[in-house]
């Protein structure tokens, strides 16, 4: 059967197909737009809502320090191994921990801190580890006793990486001394001092040489302490102090003297009255002795001293 002029017709001509190039291509093109939107708004919703590194650190510089426990915050959301944001939440966790009333906000803060910065550790380059180790070593003194040993361990890597920080040696001298370990107190004290005089910090190189057994240092540098400060309270305890190792070198005038000295300062001073006490003691005069311990109790009636000798 022969198919004539007429029945050309049916067949598909060009005119005459059901979808032509000009229409695919408009949806290619659809489709392309609808793809790259979505990817859009996939890597704005993942990246672009979360705030710059750059703009966290203007509002470091500025002191913003709640804003950038906020803002590192929501960037470690998302991405929790992120080590700038971890240090920088870390950082500024200290800070207002440091500025904290509430004690317990504030150990809240102080255990994020510790948090982020072991974390930060793992994930800086070596050249930003010393600041973590200053700050995490700061932050473990803060938490007591039991963690005083870490806190040397991060302030001594500070200090042999060469970081420069004014109050590094007075944070290694009282985390040295919280463990007993005078031996590297005494120098970081004295290197505190050379940088950064102070009359607390003469005072705790004075309890750390008296604590080591090195009276004619500890009575130097209390003294030292009495002339520098205007803290009357810090001078009575300077004398308070000076009493007790005088007391043990067998000095009992001079010891007396001290304490009569903080009488007529602060008649109230349960410390003086507990001195006074362990001088009786010494002499031999038990009852004038619990006399004077009694009268330290009734001004303070949780002294330890005194509860002591009196076996409360």
């Amino acid at each position: 059967m022969r198919f004539g002029a007429s029945g050309k017709k049916y067949l598909l001509s060009g005119r005459h197909r059901f979808f032509s190039s000009r229409f695919v291509l408009l949806v290619s093109i659809v489709a392309g737009i609808v793809a790259l939107a979505g990817i859009f708004y996939f890597v704005r919703k993942t990246h672009d809502f979360l705030p710059s590194i750059s703009s966290i650190y203007k509002d470091w510089n500025s002191g913003e320090y709640g804003t950038v426990y906020e803002k590192t915050g929501k960037i470690l959301a998302k991405r929790p191994l992120d080590g700038s944001a971890l240090a920088l939440h870390g950082f500024s966790a200290y800070y207002l921990y440091i500025a904290q009333n509430d004690p317990t906000e504030a150990r809240d803060y102080l255990v994020a801190s510790i948090t982020s910065l072991r974390n930060a550790w793992y994930r800086v380059s070596a050249s930003e580890k010393a600041r973590i180790a200053y700050v995490l070593g700061k932050a473990y003194y803060q938490r007591g006793y039991y963690y005083a040993d870490l806190a040397m361990q991060y302030l001594d890597y500070a200090w042999k990486a060469g970081l420069k920080q004014d109050d590094l040696q007075e944070f290694r001298g009282l985390s040295a001394a919280m463990i007993g370990d005078y031996d590297a107190a005494i120098p970081a004290f004295i290197e505190a001092l050379a940088a950064n005089p102070s009359d607390l910090l003469l005072f705790t190189l004075a309890k750390s040489y008296a604590a080591s057994g090195n009276s004619e240092k500890a009575l130097q540098y209390f003294n030292e302490a009495i002339r520098k400060t205007g803290d009357e309270l810090l001078q009575l305890r300077c004398r308070y102090e000076i009493g007790m190792i005088l007391i043990a070198d067998q000095r009992l005038d001079a010891a007396q003297a001290e304490f009569s000295a903080i009488l007529e300062k602060e008649p109230n001073s349960a410390d003086a009255q507990y001195g006074l006490g362990v001088i009786y003691e010494t002499q031999g005069d038990l009852v004038k002795a619990r006399a004077a311990w009694r009268k330290a109790l009734r001004i303070n009636p949780v002294h330890s001293g005194a509860r002591e000798k009196m076996d409360l």
